[in-house]
């Protein structure tokens, strides 16, 4: 393995769809150095490897994909992750992102559309796929403190000053603003804003 390779752990169960990474990978900087089938082992795995990657399928025996990334996120792991789906799936999107997941892919998309995204999201940046409906928006309400936190930021408060004027943590408002995304069925700042004026909520 060279030191320009990226690892990556996939957690899938389905053997066919494990060698279609595979294949996707030959003659590319990424390299699986571990394979799971379920969540619990996928846990297990990341902590013995340390992927610098994740390429999670969806639904796995013994829980979701959204699992696996929340509770590697609740250790501290750091790495980007991706959610797999083999079909559209209507607020995937929203809870894979409050899980913590930097994006999400279909298993039928082309080879480039994974490699893209997985690039997309090993430079720090986010790679939802659009083919996933967004969830049905007002399910749940907004607490107080994310009307709070949505308020700072509709006067143009970045997330440290939101965190200094509510004495809170930089994380607390990351998680807050993750939150809020997810009721909203919103991918940014300046639409949650929107979002939020049009329903009344500012």
């Amino acid at each position: 393995m060279s030191e320009l390779d990226v690892t990556v752990l996939v957690v899938e169960d389905d053997p066919i769809v494990r060698a279609w990474v595979h294949l996707a990978f030959e003659g590319t900087e990424f390299r699986v150095v571990a394979e799971a089938g379920t969540v619990a082992e996928a846990v297990e795995l990341f902590e013995r490897r340390r992927p610098e990657l994740l390429l999670v399928d969806h639904r796995l025996p013994d829980g979701t994909g959204a699992d696996v990334v929340r509770s590697l996120r609740s250790s501290g792991a750091t790495a980007p992750a991706l959610v797999v789906t083999a079909t559209p799936q209507a607020g995937l999107n929203e809870s894979a992102r409050a899980a913590g997941a930097n994006g999400s892919v279909l298993k039928t998309a082309e080879i480039p559309e994974l490699l893209k995204a997985l690039r997309v999201v090993r430079r720090g940046g986010e790679s939802f796929d659009f083919r996933h409906p967004r969830a049905a928006g007002g399910q749940a309400p907004l607490s107080q403190r994310e009307r709070e936190v949505l308020r700072l930021v509709a006067g143009g408060a970045t997330n440290r000053e939101v965190a200094g004027k509510l004495g809170v943590g930089a994380e607390t408002v990351k998680t807050l603003l993750v939150r809020i995304h997810a009721k909203l069925g919103t991918h940014r700042r300046a639409e949650a804003v929107d979002e939020a004026h049009r329903r009344g909520l500012l």
